[in-house]
């Protein structure tokens, strides 16, 4: 693949979403709940596709923009496609648009056994501030991570 573009998802995106996000989670998301997500107002999904025809979908990432903070609720790429950059993509999108609407913070939940993403929330910026435990269906603890949008420097894509 040689270049790719971020752009807001829509439901011919949903099957290639889904399939991600059967093969990368526990706990996956059902159609059902990325289609209410489409429909709140407050709510964002952008895809990462091929630019070479649009339509290949490398990953998502789906957080709420609110005036209070911008919540992360679930950022993913295509396994075949890990390790090249593109989570980080992905999170850059979703930050600067935090930053360009001024909103004060962005922040997270994580399985804290998901050592690849907390690795790359924290090469971001993010910062633990919280952990839920039990928080998952299977007893798992969440971390909660934050990042001030004025500690940010705007980044560009």
């Amino acid at each position: 693949m040689n270049s790719v573009s971020i752009r807001p998802a829509v439901s011919d995106d949903l099957e290639q979403i889904l399939a991600i996000e059967k093969v990368s989670y526990p706990e996956p998301w059902g159609s059902d709940h990325f289609i209410e997500e489409f429909k709140k107002p407050f709510a964002r999904t952008l895809v990462l596709t091929d630019d070479e025809t649009d339509s290949i979908v490398v990953g998502y990432i789906v957080y709420w923009l609110q005036a209070e903070g911008v919540s992360l609720l679930n950022v993913c790429v295509n396994p075949k496609w890990r390790t090249l950059g593109f989570s980080k993509m992905l999170m850059h999108a979703m930050i600067n648009e935090a930053v360009r609407e001024e909103i004060p913070r962005i922040v997270l939940e994580v399985r804290e056994s998901n050592t690849e993403a907390i690795a790359l929330y924290q090469r971001i910026g993010f910062k633990t501030i919280h952990e839920r435990k039990g928080f998952y269906h299977d007893g798992e603890t969440a971390l909660v991570m934050e990042i001030k949008t004025s500690e940010i420097q705007t980044m560009v894509q």
